[in-house]
């Protein structure tokens, strides 16, 4: 249960993406620059708000941060429905991206933190499922909302009602929902450092915001495990206890996180692969790619098509993650990904400029370039999508673990905005190597960075399978 709500929050992030395009067509901005500020209004507001929570995560707690975003994810849809004054529905767009932002850094810690180790990667991914599911929702909704309503500028209030009534949810069930045990232990102990009151226990003197910090977390971490005897669950409190005495109960800050150089490289690495292999391009240019290979008016509908692979790739990933490991599965999902990009390019090099200007592919690559996007797809859900985030929430040391996840989101969304916005230019520039070969080279380029990807993997990302999150930090020391 305790994993349902912060995976809904997650789901609504996968819906905004969605229903995007539908909510923009309804609302029919005026110009070019409005389209944009429109459909990106949410990652811009995801962007600054990760700013924001880089500053005050580890003093409100992964409960507290996922009751404020789907909070917020309400106030942004409130908004965006309120009125048709365009300005209002961005200003909503931007409030809902804040919620993304406080949802999507909080989600993945709340759920690493409360699991037990050998189930823990499966919850993590199983997150990610959720965001894929989201999205498939969001073109379904979609497609119900154009069939049922026949007033096409009221379709978007129909479409983005929905998200609010999910956020209602999300903050009931994290409000009977306890604080994450170890983020309880950690902020007892940096309590502890201005400490006034003490509790003599076994001839000591021990600071009583430690006593009740342990005795916070030793209620919250019953209500995680209730099959676990008392004596299991006091060793559990034991070992984190351990490790933050170990810290001296310090406060993170920028130079602990970039202390922690292996944890550091390895997860800012993976998030900045993640984007630089090309999933941002694939993801919001299928229809496009569908109709150069002559599908017309069935591209959206084979995109449907490609993100039921997508799902379906997260899924199995979901149940084997625990079972095989976090690098076997990176490795195997971006081979799937190089292949993939490879018969792209191949296939893209062979287009031939059509009547009207347009460049088209010949029959037979038509079915090769739905194999290579179903292909790709699903080595990243395979690999990148769900494994990243879980090496990221497990990698990096308690003290630091919400600063870090703030720097890898913001990483994460920056390089997703700079893939996206240099697509076009990158396209264009390679034009002028070869003319309307631009998107060949493209993939060939995002290729070359799925074998610099596997390089690194190899190198540098840890095997954290099985291990308690105390158990990774001392290997990582």
């Amino acid at each position: 249960i305790a994993f349902a709500f912060p995976a809904l929050a997650g789901a609504l992030f996968g819906f905004d993406i969605g229903a995007a395009s539908g909510a923009v067509g309804s609302i029919h901005p005026s110009s070019a620059i409005m389209v944009s500020l429109l459909t990106s209004a949410s990652l811009i507001g995801a962007t600054v708000g990760l700013v924001m929570v880089f500053s005050v995560a580890d003093i409100l707690g992964r409960r507290r941060e996922l009751l404020l975003g789907s909070a917020l994810y309400f106030v942004g849809t409130v908004c965006s429905l309120a009125s048709d004054a365009f300005g209002l529905i961005v200003c909503g767009r931007v409030v809902y991206g804040f919620g993304i932002a406080f949802s999507m850094h909080a989600a993945p810690l709340y759920i690493s933190e409360m699991a037990p180790s050998d189930i823990r990667g499966f919850l993590i991914s199983l997150k990610e499922g959720f965001i894929v599911g989201g999205i498939l929702i969001g073109f379904a909704v979609t497609a119900l909302v154009e069939a049922a309503i026949e007033e096409e500028s009221q379709r978007f209030r129909a479409l983005w009602a929905l998200p609010g009534l999910v956020a209602l949810v999300i903050f009931g069930g994290m409000a009977a929902m306890p604080p994450s045990p170890r983020w309880l232990m950690h902020r007892a102990f940096q309590c502890s450092r201005s400490a006034t009151s003490y509790i003599e226990f076994d001839s000591q003197s021990i600071p009583a915001d430690i006593v009740a910090g342990r005795m916070a977390a030793l209620d919250a971490l019953r209500r995680f495990r209730p099959h676990l005897c008392e004596e299991e669950i006091q060793s559990e409190i034991d070992e984190i206890e351990a490790t933050l005495r170990q810290l001296d109960g310090a406060k993170g800050s920028w130079v602990d996180m970039c202390s922690a150089r292996r944890a550091l490289l390895a997860g800012i690495g993976l998030v900045t692969f993640q984007q630089l292999t090309g999933q941002p391009s694939v993801l919001y240019n299928q229809e496009a790619i569908f109709k150069t290979a002559g599908f017309g008016g069935f591209a959206a509908s084979a995109s449907v098509v490609v993100g039921v692979f997508k799902l379906v790739a997260t899924l199995v990933t979901v149940f084997i993650v625990d079972k095989v490991g976090r690098r076997p599965l990176l490795f195997i999902g971006i081979s799937m990904m190089l292949g993939a990009l490879v018969l792209l390019a191949f296939a893209f090099q062979t287009s031939i400029e059509s009547g009207s200007g347009d460049m088209e592919l010949s029959g037979s690559w038509s079915a090769a370039v739905v194999m290579a996007l179903i292909l790709y797809v699903s080595g990243y859900q395979v690999g990148f999508g769900p494994i990243a985030w879980l090496i990221i929430s497990e990698v990096f040391p308690l003290k630091t673990r919400g600063k870090a996840m703030s720097c890898a989101a913001i990483v994460n969304f920056g390089f997703n905005l700079l893939v996206t916005f240099t697509l076009k230019q990158l396209q264009e520039a390679f034009d002028t190597i070869e003319p309307g070969k631009g998107q060949s080279f493209l993939f060939l380029l995002y290729a070359v960075m799925c074998v610099v990807s596997i390089c690194f993997t190899y190198v540098y990302v840890p095997e954290t399978k099985g291990k308690s999150l105390e158990e990774v930090e001392a290997m990582l020391r």
